[in-house]
């Protein structure tokens, strides 16, 4: 808890202009460092914020619903859904844009489906390796009460795939934070745009800002996800206590 708090502040001193200039100057010992002056610290954190929370949640369905999908079709479609994924992982998160801007335009659009294409791929394996995990016993004990396909991942593969799940998911989101801050080539808003003018201008103060807030900001979102997080042992007496309910 002591760490999320400490984040927490942090994120908030890197949001607040006052704040955030004394620590830029406090950092670079320069007395007249300053932030980035085109929009409010706190308004390229919530554009961040918000660019990867939309783009987690659609990787997060789409993930999830491919993994079902080769979950119960083990040959082709995990063959082909894998191989999908793996090869738009190996894209460059820049080439990846470039070739979506001809078809998409600069600004936002573009960059939400690359980084909804690249956080697909974690969820996938990982909710995938999950579901693949639940036992035999645990599936035979469903099929004798009668459960159908559809109880069955619901009441079963789902409670005891979480935690693969979870894992999947932090790893997309870890990747979408960092990944978004590529988007300022391509016009997007977020705290690519002062990491953008910093390497463009050679100013250190602006590069800094957005550097360490989206290092701050994935910490701490990597704890939040990290919240209440059992063993996947935890759950199977829970799940066969409570498949008959």
């Amino acid at each position: 808890m002591l760490r999320g708090l400490v984040l927490a502040l942090l994120l908030g001193v890197l949001s607040v202009p006052f704040t955030l200039n004394a620590t830029l100057r406090l950092l670079l010992g320069d007395p007249q460092a300053a932030m980035y002056p085109l929009e409010a610290p706190w308004g390229l954190t919530g554009e961040h914020i918000a660019l990867v929370a939309s783009t987690s949640a659609v990787a997060l369905v789409v993930g999830l619903l491919g993994a079902v999908w080769a979950h119960w079709r083990p040959g082709s479609a995990r063959t082909l859904l894998g191989a999908t994924g793996t090869l738009l992982q190996t894209v460059p998160p820049v080439a990846f844009l470039a070739l979506m801007v001809p078809f998409l335009g600069f600004g936002t659009v573009p960059v939400f489906w690359a980084l909804v294409a690249f956080g697909i791929l974690p969820i996938f394996h990982g909710a995938l390796s999950a579901f693949d995990s639940v036992s035999v016993e645990v599936q035979d004990a469903a099929s004798g009460l009668g459960f159908s396909r559809w109880e069955k991942l619901i009441k079963v593969d789902f409670p005891l795939a979480l935690p693969g799940i979870r894992s999947g998911l932090r790893t997309s989101v870890m990747i979408n934070i960092g990944t978004a801050t590529v988007g300022a080539t391509m016009g997007a808003g977020g705290l690519g745009r002062p990491i953008l003018a910093g390497i463009s201008e050679f100013n250190y103060s602006y590069l800094l800002q957005g550097a360490l807030t989206a290092g701050v900001l994935a910490l701490l979102a990597d704890w939040v996800l990290a919240l209440h997080k059992k063993p996947v042992g935890t759950a199977i007496p829970f799940t066969l206590t409570s498949l008959s309910t």
